[in-house]
């Protein structure tokens, strides 16, 4: 949400820049792809802080998930869009992992290849369907950031109302019951609707939250400091306002 409205206040690249919006180097971009994936499963994984049975399925699951969620983006490239790419796997790549995150610890394998499923059918959707809408273009969000990781994430989030199991959870490597960390998803009967609806309240308020947060600080940032170059700097290169060049292809 951050990101969408930054872009929006910010305003859109030249209208050039958007319509030949090319990688620049897609083997860089699976190496970074890759070495994000490497990271993540710390970050999941981490998140317990300690190697207890809760890490392990956290690691375990961030993989099921984002396996799962590469390949389903990959398919829906290929059966909507008639032909698989690079840059679709690894948005695939990264709404999984990011699906994931809010219920790596929480659910079982099962749980988290339902989530790559949801994770590879509803961002894509969101970012191929919605955000290409004139009205949605409107904000120019470079990478898909809103579905890659907006709905991504709220997917995942939402998801844990419904596949957490409460048999998942392994706190500290003691035989204590954690107060306030029953985690039971609707799939499993006891606590209804109960998660479900405090995952999507969390969420609301998350959204909310950060979409008028974001938009003060951008406003209040701006009265000091411009937030979008100059169209004829924009023209030239917005790394030219720096006096240097990342890629120099005129020789030398």
């Amino acid at each position: 949400m951050s990101g969408f409205v930054a872009a929006a206040v910010v305003g859109p690249r030249l209208q050039a820049d958007r319509d030949s919006f090319q990688p620049n180097n897609l083997l860089l971009a699976l190496v970074g792809a890759g070495i994000l994936w490497l990271g993540w499963n710390g970050f999941n994984g981490g998140d317990p802080y300690f190697a207890n049975h809760d890490a392990a399925a956290a690691v375990l699951n961030t993989n099921l998930t984002t396996c799962v969620s590469l390949l389903v983006w990959v398919l829906m490239d290929t059966i909507f869009n008639k032909k698989p790419s690079v840059v679709g796997a690894i948005n695939g790549m990264i709404a999984g992992l990011v699906g994931i995150t809010p219920a790596a610890g929480y659910v079982d394998g099962y749980g988290a290849l339902a989530i790559g499923v949801c994770t590879g059918i509803l961002p894509w959707a969101f970012m191929n369907k919605v955000q290409s809408t004139k009205l949605m273009q409107r904000v120019d969000d470079t990478l898909g950031v809103l579905s890659t990781h907006g709905v991504a994430g709220l997917t995942g989030g939402l998801l844990v109302g419904i596949l957490a199991n409460p048999n998942m959870i392994e706190y500290i490597g003691t035989d204590k019951d954690a107060p306030g960390v029953s985690i039971t998803g609707l799939v499993y009967g006891s606590a209804g609707l109960k998660q479900l609806e405090m995952q999507a309240l969390a969420a609301l308020f998350i959204i909310v939250f950060n979409a008028i947060m974001t938009f003060v600080l951008l406003r209040l940032i701006g009265v000091f400091v411009k937030l979008r170059m100059p169209d004829a700097v924009l023209e030239i290169g917005d790394d030219a306002i720096h006096g240097e060049t990342a890629y120099n292809f005129e020789g030398g």
